[in-house]
């Protein structure tokens, strides 16, 4: 996976995962570390954000 930035497209052009173990909505700084925790765990992890990552509510708390 390559490094997400604030110049990332929105868009995700990869083909979606066919499986994972867990589906987290919101790469907020929450949502980032879960996946993060999980994925060194081995768990097979999909984060989907809506916008940009840690720039909705993670940017304003």
């Amino acid at each position: 996976m390559p490094p997400v930035n604030l110049n990332s497209p929105l868009q995700y052009d990869d083909v979606l995962p066919e499986e994972v173990d867990v589906v987290i909505i919101g790469a907020g700084v929450i949502g980032v570390c879960a996946a993060r925790y999980l994925q060194q765990a081995g768990v097979r992890v999909f984060l989907c954000e809506k916008g940009r990552v840690a720039c909705e509510q993670s940017s304003r708390n």
